[in-house]
C-alpha cells in the first residue's frame, strides 16, 4: 500500500476525466436500478389492474432507460480506458527515464528480463485495473448500496432475511483475497524470471547449439514455465473454489426470501410486484458480488505490479549530478587519479590507493592479469561508478562536479563487446550524433578504415546490421564502432582490447585506423596485443587493484623480476613456439 500515494500523482493530470466518469457512473447505476422498480409498478398497477393501454408506454420507458444507460456505460468505459492508457503511458515513460538514470551498479545486480517484465507485463496488469477494474469496483459498490436502500424501503423484513447471508459473503471475499494475493504476487515475480531466462537462452542460442545443450536448456525453460503455470493454476483454483461458494450462499438467501415472501403474498401482506421486484434486485446482487471477486483478482495483480514498478522508481540514483554542475568544454584531456579506492560491494576491494597522472594527448596502455581492475579503472573516468575515496580529475576538474552528459560526450569508448542496434549502418555510426550529415558519416568511416567495405554492400550505408550487429564480422564491428566514436570527436579515447579475436589482415586495418584516431587525443588502451604496448607513451601495470609498475616499454623491460618483464617473456616464448607474432598477448 505504501506506493499508492505515489501512484495518485499520475492521476492528477486526468482528475477532471475521473470526476466526469464518476458522475456518469452514478447516473448509470441509477438507471440500472430502474428495471425492477418499473417491473414492480407494471405488475401491481398495470397487469393486476388489467390496464392494457399503459403496458406499451411502460415497456417503451424501460427500453429508453436501458438505451440511456448503455450510452453512459460507453462513455464510462471509453474515458476510463483513455485515462488508464495515459497513466500507464506516463508511468512507463517515467520508469524508462529512471532506468536510464541509474548507474551500472544497478544493472550489475539486476536481470534484464525482470526489468523488461516490469515495463511490459506489470504495466499491462496495472492498466487493466485502472481502465476496467477501478470503475467496476466503484459501480458495483454504488449498485450494492442502491439495491439495499430500495429493498429496505420496500420491505424491511424480507431484506433482513436476505442479509443474514451477508457475513458469509464478506467472510468468503476476505478469505479469497487473503489466499489469492500472495499467489499472484509470486506469479508476477516468476514471470520476470521466465522472461529473463528466455532472453538469456535466445541470446545464447549459438553457444547452446555449439555444445549440444538444447535438451538441457529446454528442460530448464520447461521448469521455469511450469512454475509460472502452477502459480496461475493455483490462483484459478482459489477463484474456482470461492466464486461458486458465494453463488451458493446468494442462492440460499434468495430461496429463503421466495419461501417467506411467497407466504406473505398469499396472505396479502406483500404485493406480488414487490416480491418479484425484490427477487430481481437480489439476483442483481449476484453480478456485482461476482465481479467484485474478479476485481479482487485484478486488484491483487495490480498491487503486485505497482510494488514491482515503484520499487524500481524508488531505487536511488547512485550517480547524481550536482545542482551547480558545470559543463566540460574545450577539453585538453589531462587525467588524474588521486588516492582512488573503489569496491563494487562491501568487503571486495577492486582498486586500492590509485595515484596516476596522464598528460593531455598521451597514449597510455593498461596491462595486468585478468581481473586486476583495468576495466574498472577506465570506467571511473566517464563516471559510470562513483568512488568511495579519492578523486578523478579531467583538466583539473573533479568528474563529480561536471554535467554528466557533457562529461561523457567528451569521452569515446570502444569496448570488446560492441552493441549495435537493429538499424542501418549510417544510423549506428550516427548514434552519438543523430544530426550528422551523410558526408560526416562517410568521413568518419573512411578514417576508421571501413568505408570501402560499406560502399561494397548493395545498400551501402543504408544496409541493416541485424540484431546486435549479427550480420557483421568482429573486425567490421570494431571499425564501425570506431567510426561511431570518431563522429562525436571526443577529447579522450578509451579502448578495451580493440584488436582481440580478429585475423591478421583485419588487425592491420584496425591498427591503421587507431593510428589515425589517437592523434591529438588522450588515449587509454587496455592492452593485450604487443603493438599497442610497445608504441604507448606510458605503460601502467596493475595487479590486484594496485599500480605496481609505471614506465615505457623499454624502461619496464629493464626491470629485473618486474611483473611486466615476466609477462612479456612468457609471451615471447609463446610467440617463438607458435611462430606467429599476431598471437602475442599480455
Amino acid at each position: 500500500m505504501k506506493y499508492y500515494k505515489e501512484l495518485l500523482k499520475y492521476f492528477k493530470p486526468y482528475k477532471w476525466i475521473f470526476l466526469a466518469v464518476s458522475v456518469m457512473v452514478i447516473f448509470s447505476v441509477l438507471l440500472g436500478l430502474t428495471p425492477p422498480w418499473i417491473t414492480r409498478y407494471i405488475i401491481d398497477n398495470i397487469i393486476v389492474a388489467k390496464k392494457v393501454n399503459l403496458l406499451g408506454p411502460a415497456v417503451l420507458i424501460m427500453i429508453f432507460l436501458s438505451l440511456l444507460q448503455g450510452i453512459f456505460d460507453f462513455f464510462n468505459r471509453y474515458l476510463m480506458e483513455f485515462m488508464g492508457q495515459n497513466i500507464i503511458h506516463d508511468l512507463r515513460t517515467a520508469l524508462y527515464r529512471h532506468l536510464n538514470s541509474l548507474s551500472f551498479s544497478f544493472y550489475d545486480k539486476s536481470e534484464l528480463g525482470d526489468i523488461m517484465s516490469r515495463l511490459t507485463a506489470d504495466a499491462d496488469s496495472l492498466k487493466s485495473f485502472l481502465g476496467f477494474g477501478s470503475i467496476s469496483i466503484f459501480s458495483n459498490l454504488m449498485t450494492l448500496l442502491g439495491i439495499l436502500i430500495i429493498m429496505f424501503i420496500w420491505n424491511f423484513k424480507l431484506t433482513l432475511i436476505f442479509l443474514i447471508i451477508l457475513p458469509l459473503i464478506v467472510h468468503a471475499m476476505n478469505k479469497y483475497a487473503k489466499d489469492v494475493r500472495p499467489v499472484f504476487a509470486k506469479a508476477r515475480k516468476n514471470l520476470g524470471s521466465l522472461t529473463s531466462g528466455l532472453r538469456n537462452k535466445i541470446l545464447g542460442i549459438e553457444v547452446i547449439k555449439i555444445f549440444g545443450q538444447e535438451n538441457r536448456e529446454i528442460e530448464e525453460f520447461r521448469e521455469l514455465n511450469q512454475d509460472y503455470f502452477n502459480l496461475n493454476v493455483q490462483g484459478s483454483k482459489i477463484t474456482a473454489l470461492w466464486m461458486p461458494y458465494i453463488d451458493f450462499i446468494v442462492g440460499v438467501g434468495i430461496t429463503a426470501v421466495i419461501w417467506i415472501g411467497g407466504l406473505e403474498v398469499i396472505n396479502n401482506n406483500v404485493s406480488l410486484g414487490t416480491l418479484i421486484g425484490l427477487l430481481a434486485y437480489m439476483r442483481m446482487i449476484v453480478r456485482p458480488v461476482r465481479q467484485t471477486g474478479m476485481m479482487v483478482s485484478l486488484a491483487t495483480r495490480a498491487d503486485a505490479a505497482i510494488n514491482r514498478m515503484f520499487t524500481v522508481l524508488d531505487t536511488e540514483m547512485n550517480i547524481k549530478e550536482k545542482e551547480n554542475a558545470i559543463p566540460l568544454e574545450g577539453i585538453k584531456g589531462k587525467i588524474n587519479f588521486e588516492n582512488v579506492n573503489f569496491t563494487y560491494k562491501e568487503g571486495e576491494q577492486v582498486l586500492s590507493n590509485i595515484n596516476l597522472a596522464i598528460n593531455a594527448g598521451e597514449t597510455v596502455a593498461l596491462v595486468g592479469p585478468s581481473g586486476a581492475g583495468k576495466s574498472t579503472l577506465v570506467q571511473l573516468i566517464p563516471r559510470f561508478y562513483d568512488l568511495e575515496q579519492g578523486r578523478v580529475l579531467i583538466d583539473n576538474k573533479d568528474v563529480r562536479d561536471l554535467q554528466i552528459n557533457s562529461l561523457r560526450s567528451q569521452i569515446g569508448i570502444l569496448m570488446q563487446d560492441i552493441y549495435f542496434f537493429n538499424a542501418s549502418i549510417a544510423e549506428n555510426i550516427a548514434y552519438g550524433k543523430p544530426e550528422a550529415s551523410i558526408s560526416e558519416i562517410v568521413e568518419a568511416a573512411h578514417i576508421a578504415q571501413i568505408d570501402d567495405f560499406i560502399q561494397s554492400l548493395p545498400e551501402g550505408y543504408g544496409s541493416l546490421v541485424g540484431e546486435r550487429g549479427v550480420k557483421l564480422s568482429g573486425g567490421q564491428k570494431q571499425r564501425i564502432a570506431l567510426a561511431r566514436i570518431l563522429l562525436t570527436d571526443p577529447g579522450i579515447l578509451i579502448m578495451d582490447e580493440p584488436t582481440s579475436n580478429v585475423d591478421v589482415e583485419t588487425e592491420i586495418k584496425i591498427n591503421k585506423a587507431l593510428n589515425n584516431v589517437t592523434i591529438g587525443r588522450t588515449t587509454l588502451i587496455i592492452a593485450h596485443r604487443l603493438w599497442s604496448i610497445e608504441n604507448a607513451d606510458k605503460i601502467i601495470v596493475i595487479d590486484e587493484g594496485k599500480i605496481v609498475e609505471t614506465g615505457t616499454h623499454r624502461e619496464l623491460l629493464n626491470k629485473e623480476n618486474g611483473l611486466y618483464r615476466k609477462m612479456y617473456e612468457v609471451i615471447k616464448r609463446d610467440e617463438k613456439g607458435a611462430g606467429e607474432k599476431d598471437e602475442g598477448r599480455i
